[in-house]
């Protein structure tokens, strides 16, 4: 069962910066879906964009895993490996 403070889920986008856009969408869902502020919301979403650009700069050929989990107080968005989190009340 899914819940503001329990949830996962995974998507995989390729591995093209045009999508870093996508990313951060998906990113503010997930932060707004755990009630983070706006401000907490948006700094995920730019580490997140972040990493992603990371993973894919100069890498069409490859894909680009995204996770994101929310549980014990968190919510931790792992981008090609790199965790970023981010406590959720804030």
């Amino acid at each position: 069962m899914m819940s503001p403070d329990s949830f996962h889920f995974t998507v995989t986008v390729p591995g093209d910066p045009r999508l870093v856009g996508v990313v951060r969408d998906l990113c503010a869902h997930a932060a707004g879906y755990a009630r983070l502020s706006s401000e907490a919301a948006a700094a995920l979403a730019a580490r997140v964009s972040a990493a992603a650009e990371e993973a894919t700069a100069g890498r069409h050929d490859v894909m680009c895993p995204l996770d994101f989990a929310c549980d014990a107080g968190e919510l931790r968005v792992t981008v090609a490996g790199q965790t970023i989190t981010q406590p959720l009340g804030v």
